[in-house]
């Protein structure tokens, strides 16, 4: 069974047990001053322990896109989103930057031996890279912020920093502390869960990656080329560090376990969001069994690969087994597609009733607007709907994988097969995945192209984890893959037909090919640049006129 310090340090970081009765100290623990804090590495880690609460978690994930839908439209989706007045990504953001700057500050002034807390410095260090990252993806030009601010801070009032300037930050905070991390083997069982070397090379490969695909295709610096090195050298570190490999424990059905309880403390997770029996819960479980997580779209469905052939399903050599009985979509595709939805008829465990059987209904759980149901993130466990516990992984070996993959093909416009074995055909060979392996031979005989079978790879090996979107921004393809109709089963001319699946409502509308249609290709818009960004939250434009202007079309 893990261990889990962390968050309970940061809830109870000050308070103390007492034996007996003599000298009892009244002044509150949990508050200490400043005069009486910050006297021991202890102080240090306890502070640092609250920015592990912050990190992303579990969430609706992917319904911001095409791959993903919830019983109803995404406005971010299909382009109807209005400018909000708040948003808890900036303001949350501010906050977590706000306690990273106080333990640096802090760490300035100790009084003891600077080697005695040069970890937690470097864990602040860390989450301020991680921090200003989550605001630049989403809002681009941001301010650095690195002190602490008061009433009288002229930055309050400041502009924003440009993107540029906002990446090269992240990426030189990382360079900085990665060596005073510990490596993931030197972690105690207590300390499994903090931040690691890995962890701060991987967040780099993953900004390097963004920055220099974003330069390369939105243009905003031209400078991508060493951006994609950069990427390249971290995942390399990353690799060459033996420190991770895929998770196998589960057999067969591996990739799927990964990601519940089988799936925690396994050699796969390089950052992961811990959650603990007793301590800190979720109800993801319940969530993805009710539907409420998103359920598959066919645009994602179409992406899996024929396990014989390796070959897209459209094409005539595929071994596609077609749409006429429910299994025969299924059948003789990449594993991870029965491991990622949830096939009709398969017996499973349900969380909330045990074993069942999967029906096609759309209103029978878990609940659908698509046709296709998820199973990727659904435990088997009778936890109450509350009280899942098992982990979130935030960064996986396989992303530092393919960011290897995609940043060398990015940069040189090619890549060897040396390297595509060791990146995308080790996500291949997974024990229960075993896809044929991707080749530049494979590619030319069979007609097709390298950067898409990389980006496939990509968004099928992370689907529902909240990278589509942004993928789709930084490659510049959103302007296509969003304006497209969102579809579903094929409901006419299959074994679906007769099944009476609908929920109350849904009319039925299919395409000529009999694919159900679940928002049509009018009712989704793209504008450019606009919808390539996200506004600034209002309140903070009116309260700080220098934030503007807002972001490009908003």
């Amino acid at each position: 069974m893990k261990k889990y310090k962390i968050l309970l340090g940061g809830l109870i970081s000050a308070t103390l047990l007492f034996s007996g009765c003599q000298d009892i100290d009244l002044l509150p623990k949990d508050n200490l001053p400043d005069e009486l804090y910050w006297k021991t590495p202890e102080d240090f880690m306890k502070e640092a322990n609250w920015l592990y609460s912050r990190t992303e978690s579990f969430d609706t994930k992917d319904t911001d896109s095409d791959i993903g839908y919830e019983m109803s439209e995404n406005t971010t989706s299909n382009g109807t989103l209005i400018a909000p007045n708040s948003d808890t990504d900036w303001s949350d953001r501010f906050e977590d930057l706000r306690h990273c700057n106080i333990i640096i500050e802090k760490a300035a002034l100790y009084e003891g031996n600077q080697a005695e807390i040069e970890r937690y410095v470097a864990e602040a260090r860390f989450f301020r890279a991680y921090t200003h990252w989550r605001l630049m993806k989403k809002f681009n030009d941001v301010p650095i912020l690195t002190k602490v601010l008061d009433v009288e801070s002229s930055e309050l009032y400041g502009s924003r920093n440009t993107q540029e300037e906002v990446e090269n930050f992240i990426l030189s905070e990382l360079d900085a502390v990665w060596q005073s991390l510990p490596l993931q083997s030197e972690l105690t069982s207590e300390e499994k869960g903090r931040v690691t070397q890995g962890a701060a090379l991987a967040l780099k490969a993953r900004v390097a990656l963004f920055a220099g695909t974003w330069a390369k295709y939105q243009q905003h610096r031209s400078d991508y080329q060493q951006l994609l090195q950069q990427a390249i050298d971290a995942a390399q570190k990353v690799v060459d560090s033996k420190e991770y490999a895929l998770y196998e424990g589960s057999g067969d059905e591996s990739y799927r376990y990964l990601f519940i309880d089988a799936g925690d403390d396994s050699p796969e997770g390089i950052l992961d969001s811990r959650y603990y029996e007793d301590i800190r819960y979720h109800g993801t479980a319940h969530s993805v069994y009710w539907g409420w997580r998103g359920t598959p779209t066919k645009k994602l469905a179409d992406m899996y690969r024929c396990k014989s052939t390796g070959l897209p399903i459209e094409n005539a050599d595929s071994e596609f087994k077609g749409y006429a009985t429910i299994e025969s979509e299924y059948e003789n595709r990449d594993p991870r597609m029965k491991q990622t939805f949830l096939m009709p008829k398969t017996i499973y465990w349900s969380p909330q009733i045990g074993t069942d059987s999967c029906t096609a209904s759309f209103t029978v759980r878990p609940e659908t607007r698509t046709g296709y149901k998820l199973y990727k993130f659904m435990a088997e466990t009778s936890n109450p709907s509350d009280k899942d516990a098992f982990d979130y992984h935030i960064i996986r070996y396989p992303e530092v994988l393919l960011i290897l993959a995609e940043a060398t093909f990015e940069k040189e416009g090619a890549i060897s097969d040396e390297l595509l074995n060791k990146t995308i055909n080790v996500i291949r060979s997974r024990k229960g995945v075993e896809m044929p392996p991707l080749t530049n031979a494979f590619v030319t005989s069979n007609g097709l192209d390298m950067q898409t079978e990389i980006r496939c790879e990509r968004t099928i090996e992370l689907a529902f984890e909240g990278f589509r979107r942004d993928d789709l921004r930084r490659w510049k393809t959103a302007e296509k893959e969003l304006t497209e109709a969102l579809r579903g089963i094929k409901l006419k001319g299959s074994e679906y037909e007769n099944l009476n699946v609908l929920n109350d409502g849904n009319p039925g509308l299919t395409d000529k090919d009999g694919f159900l249609i679940v928002e049509p290709a009018e009712n989704r818009h793209f504008e450019t640049p606009k919808h390539y960004y996200y506004s600034l939250p209002l309140d903070e434009l009116f309260l700080n006129p220098n934030l503007a202007p807002n972001n490009p079309g908003w």
